[in-house]
């Protein structure tokens, strides 16, 4: 296999038995975790935002973000939206929590309801000026192909600005991460590849310079950086030898961690062989367009 993605590489970094039940037997499940659901319908919010025409001269308040998120929550809301085991005890022992009437599913999922809303309101205080995003955004889910070494990777880009100056900025938006420290910014591989995937392209063809930054909308923490030649050497290594790893691995035995509980392959792992023990959301009981 010649085509990569920075998930991918993750995937396997994480689990190895999951990455070959994915990407190379090609198992798909239509399973979803509530906390990336949330992420996705943030994303769908800001993508949905910068796609409107002369946007700059529109003014846009904060409730119309909401009415957004609250629409594509509605819209692509389905059954196989999964409640982990581990928050699910999580929050049943824990005796701050007042449950009132709600069972401990709708808790959970009020929770991460409201917490997609925290992370717009985040970034309508960082990018909103007086109602109006003055940003000059470039592209926003930028879609690229690219190749590093012999190796083609592929992906997409949540938004890439130009300032004033002409330094191109690639802002990856994240809902759910803890906040990196900046040296583990500057060792993070999925920046790298959006970094080559700006220099490689003929688009931006004698640019001045790529600042690369992640902000983290649930703590409103906005980390940014940039790389020399010997940095991108030396992620561009980390890269390849990480591939290298993958493509020499003839067993791909499993990892069992605390992420087992996000994972939907229980199934078809050497080390579960059975369901996950998740519980399914089902839109009837637990869905509430008001909440």
């Amino acid at each position: 296999m010649n085509k990569f993605s920075y998930s991918r590489i993750n995937t396997y970094n994480q689990c190895p038995q999951k990455y070959k039940i994915q990407y190379i037997d090609k198992i798909y499940s239509s399973k979803n975790s509530l906390e990336a659901f949330m992420g996705k319908s943030v994303h769908d919010v800001l993508e949905r935002l910068y796609s409107k025409k002369n946007l700059k001269n529109q003014f846009i308040s904060f409730d119309y973000l909401i009415e957004m998120y609250c629409e594509y929550w509605q819209k692509k809301w389905d059954n196989d939206i999964i409640f982990a085991r581990y928050k699910y005890n999580q929050i049943k022992n824990d005796k701050s929590i007042v449950f009132n009437s709600n069972s401990i599913e709708k808790t959970y999922y009020n929770k991460i309801f409201n917490e997609g809303k925290k992370c717009l309101s985040n970034y309508y205080k960082k990018f909103n000026e007086s109602g109006y995003f003055k940003q000059n955004v470039l592209h926003v889910e930028y879609k690229f192909n690219i190749k590093i070494g012999k190796y083609t990777f592929i992906g997409f880009i949540d938004r890439i600005d130009q300032g004033k100056d002409g330094i191109i900025h690639i802002i990856d938006y994240k809902t759910s991460s803890k906040p990196h420290t900046q040296s583990k910014l500057k060792k993070d591989l999925q920046l790298y590849i959006y970094e080559m995937a700006i220099r490689k392209s003929k688009e931006f063809q004698g640019l001045k310079g790529v600042d690369l930054s992640l902000f983290f909308l649930k703590s409103s923490i906005y980390l940014s950086c940039k790389h020399n030649k010997e940095e991108l050497s030396n992620l561009e290594n980390k890269i390849l030898n990480n591939i290298e790893l993958i493509s020499k691995d003839k067993d791909f035995n499993g990892k069992e961690s605390i992420l087992c509980d996000w994972c939907f392959f229980w199934n078809q792992c050497d080390y579960k062989s059975i369901d996950n023990p998740s519980t399914n959301l089902n839109r009837n009981e637990f869905f509430n367009k008001n909440s």
